[in-house]
């Protein structure tokens, strides 16, 4: 009992647990298996809207003057072989050992030139090489305040100079909706947690300056694992000093990574960003 009480210790912000769950052989083959649903937006958006935004991606960037494309956070290359297919050079990074290696496997089946690398992007050391970054489906908002100055210089650093970011994070709206709550369930035959029989403990909470938590404890007859899933939501102002704190120049401002505009906001903000040296 004492070691669950442990487990179940409300955390400070953006407390890590020490596991990390898309690592986990049966976990991350469950989080390829939702990143790769054509009609969900669980792991990954729907198929209709990443085409959308390759669309997108098109008008504002165009190979023909940001030809070498960086896609942090790639996944099983969603978007990697979607602008590799319109002619992008393309490198994909993501800390999923399992997505990383579906994503090679199809892109040498596609035959597409995309190079994968299996890394932590907070370690991102390139200098001066894309055209255009991409940073998608609110990744920016599950790291702490340091973590996303880091990377956001780090991204900075690996842009020419006139090279483009483009990222999206969750909104003030979504925050407000968001409700605090505990909750279990006893999956007896096993499911996304584990392939045992297991019982889940949940639990979403808010923090201060518009952060939560949404918490997964999972019970087996071996072992006690707890997960921790963060997000730092903001508005446009908080949004934009962040960005702009490290250099760069706001170019455009959008609902969402398909260029919608016209609901300020209402779920994700979106930001086109320029490096200018």
């Amino acid at each position: 009992m004492n070691n669950l009480l442990n487990h179940l210790h409300v955390p400070s912000r953006f407390e890590q647990a020490d596991n990390a769950f898309w690592q986990d052989p049966y976990i991350s083959k469950r989080l390829l298996e939702a990143h790769l649903s054509s009609d969900t937006e669980g792991a990954s958006r729907s198929f209709a809207f990443i085409d959308k935004s390759i669309d997108f991606i098109q008008q504002v960037a165009p190979k023909k003057s940001y030809q070498k494309v960086l896609d942090l956070g790639c996944g099983p290359g969603l978007y990697s072989e979607r602008l590799a297919k319109k002619g992008y050079t393309v490198k994909g990074i993501d800390f999923s050992e399992n997505s990383i290696r579906y994503a090679k496997e199809q892109a040498k089946k596609l035959d597409f030139d995309i190079e994968y690398r299996h890394e932590n992007y907070m370690e991102l050391n390139d200098s001066n090489i894309y055209d255009l970054a991409l940073l998608i489906y609110c990744d920016y908002g599950a790291l702490a305040t340091d973590d996303r100055s880091k990377l956001l210089f780090n991204i900075w650093n690996s842009l020419k100079n006139g090279g483009q970011l483009l990222l999206d994070v969750f909104s003030q709206k979504i925050f407000d909706q968001f409700k605090e709550e505990q909750y279990w369930s006893f999956n007896e035959n096993g499911g996304f947690w584990s392939k045992d029989s297991y019982v889940s403990i949940g639990r979403n909470l808010k923090y201060p300056d518009r952060v939560t938590l949404e918490q997964t404890t999972v019970v087996t007859d071996d072992k006690i694992e707890t997960y921790n899933i963060w997000h730092q939501f903001f508005t446009k102002e908080l949004f934009i000093k962040e960005v702009t704190a490290v250099g760069f120049t706001v170019k455009e401002i959008y609902d969402d990574v398909s260029g919608e505009t016209g609901n300020g906001g209402d779920k994700t903000i979106a930001l086109l960003l320029e490096k200018q040296g």
